[in-house]
């Protein structure tokens, strides 16, 4: 059974699927779905969008 727990971030809907080295954090981003398995990767992807309007250029 895969595990989920959300949170918000700077008005993001942040998913985290798994656990332990199956762990992705998962959100959506101009209509576009992004996952990272580091997290504060998804968060400066955000920031990016957010503050400089830039999408983010990687996706798992």
């Amino acid at each position: 059974m895969v595990k989920r727990k959300n949170n918000v971030y700077r008005g993001y809907l942040v998913t985290k699927f798994g656990r332990g080295k199956k762990l992705v954090f998962q959100t959506i981003i101009n209509e576009k779905e992004w996952s990272t398995m580091i997290e504060s990767d998804l968060k400066t992807a955000i920031d990016a969008w957010i503050d400089e309007g830039i999408e983010p250029g990687y996706r798992l």
